[in-house]
């Protein structure tokens, strides 16, 4: 069965109860409570908890207090946590460029004494060829 717009306005259109509604409607609620089988209106809440923290507020005021006083303690146990960590990896880090700095301190002192050795061998070399030579060298000027 294929219903359309036109089928659907009908079915929710607006109609008029009749004449006498009230007085039928008012006459079933005197009957209901003069038989004692009208049910106080009341808001139905689900599960046994939430009905038990309804009829006990104080009880649902200390529990809200206990979970705000656990979230605050442990969101600052947290704070304290990463502070802790950022510190211990900035001491790892400033003792890792340490370690750099003293490899590369190390490395360059050994670079100097390689170049200083390399010079006072060129150096020997060079006065040794020069002391044999020296009248040679005097004539050419």
């Amino acid at each position: 069965m294929h219903f359309s717009e036109d089928d659907l306005r009908e079915a929710l259109k607006r109609k008029d109860p009749g004449e006498g509604f009230t007085q039928r409607l008012m006459a079933r609620v005197e009957q209901a409570k003069a038989e004692g089988t009208a049910q106080p209106v009341t808001k139905k809440i689900n599960g046994k908890f939430l009905s038990w923290l309804t009829h006990r507020p104080a009880w649902a005021v200390a529990i809200v207090a206990m979970l705000l006083l656990a979230c605050g303690i442990g969101g600052y146990q947290y704070s304290e946590y990463r502070h802790a960590e950022e510190n211990r990896i900035a001491r790892a880090k400033q003792q890792q460029l340490q370690q750099e700095a003293e490899r590369a301190r190390d490395q360059a002192i050994m670079a100097l004494e390689i170049a200083r050795a390399k010079m006072n061998h060129v150096l020997q070399h060079a006065q040794l060829q020069a002391e044999p030579n020296d009248k040679i060298r005097r004539e050419r000027l």
